[in-house]
């Protein structure tokens, strides 16, 4: 059986400090819980992240570990 899962693209954003990737993850976690979204794809396109942000403080949630990861993918 071929599911669909929703996805959640983010393109052209701006990270600017690490109060503000959290408050991504915080969105993104409620959006996954008030939607009823059990598994999802994150697609991040054309992401600034701000070259003084330690990423490697995003790690007190699942989402922040993913989100650090994407952004690192993404070249910051």
């Amino acid at each position: 059986m071929n599911i669909k899962r929703p996805e959640i693209i983010l393109d052209g954003i701006q990270i600017k400090s690490l109060k503000k990737a959290r408050l991504l993850c915080k969105a993104l976690s409620v959006i996954e819980e008030e939607c009823g979204i059990y598994e999802c794809r994150i697609t991040i396109r054309n992401v600034f992240v701000c070259p003084w942000i330690d990423l490697s403080k995003l790690k007190k949630s699942p989402t922040e570990k993913l989100l650090r990861t994407l952004f690192e993918r993404a070249g910051r």
